[in-house]
């Protein structure tokens, strides 16, 4: 039986049985314990159901809406989890990364890179430059 035809058939229960056919009990030492059948240290709880009919048709179809909206939620979380794939597993022995490190690391890869790329083609632009005539007689004099 699903919860949805539960809820359904309680609350048809409640709506159709007369409450006053039914007696209740308050029992134990400080009357936290309810019953149906009298108990040695219980009270008869009076119940009556003070509503108007016009105030059991709105309980009743207020009811009636929310069954409906369990059904369509339980519905959508049903689709939602068909729906989601869960990565499969690379190998038993990786260890889960972690999202914040990840985000760290990316940022401090990124600016290393960027910096590894400027130096690189600061090289560059100095190897590709024609030496100078001056430049020349400095490099081939012998170092002192």
């Amino acid at each position: 039986m699903t919860l949805h035809n539960w809820i359904v058939g309680w609350m048809a229960a409640a709506l159709i049985t007369p409450a006053a056919a039914a007696e209740i009990y308050r029992c134990g030492p400080n009357g936290s314990t309810y019953s149906q059948t009298p108990c040695a240290d219980g009270r008869r709880l009076e119940v009556i159901d003070a509503r108007s009919d016009e105030q059991r048709l709105q309980a009743k179809q207020v009811n009636e809406r929310t069954v409906a909206l369990a059904a369509s939620l339980e519905r959508d979380r049903l689709a939602a989890e068909a729906a989601h794939r869960p990565a499969l597993a690379g190998s038993f022995n990786t260890p889960a990364k972690d999202v914040s490190s990840q985000t760290a690391r990316s940022d401090t890869d990124a600016h290393s890179k960027a910096k590894k790329k400027r130096l690189r083609q600061t090289s560059q632009a100095k190897s590709r430059r024609a030496p100078t005539a001056r430049q020349d007689a400095v490099l081939a004099q012998p170092q002192r």
